[in-house]
C-alpha cells in the first residue's frame, strides 16, 4: 500500500511542478485534466463535450508549434 501512495504522490509532484505559477490557472489546468481523466479514461458518460470554465481564455497556437 505505501509503495502505490508513494508511486501515486510521484506522479502528482510531476505534474504540479508543470502547472502554471497562479494558484487560479493551476485550478484551471487541474480541472480540465480531472475532466479529459473522466471523459476518455472511464466509461463512456453522457456529458456535455468539455468547455474551458467561465472566463479562461483560449490562446491560439504558436506558429512554431507545428
Amino acid at each position: 500500500m505505501q509503495d502505490d501512495h508513494n508511486w501515486r504522490r510521484r506522479h502528482a509532484i510531476q505534474i504540479v511542478a508543470q502547472l502554471p505559477e497562479k494558484t487560479e490557472d493551476a485550478l484551471v489546468v487541474l480541472e480540465l485534466a480531472k475532466r479529459l481523466v473522466e471523459d476518455f479514461l472511464q466509461e463512456p458518460q453522457a456529458r456535455a463535450p468539455l468547455a474551458a470554465p467561465a472566463g479562461v481564455l483560449a490562446f491560439p497556437a504558436s506558429v512554431n508549434s507545428r
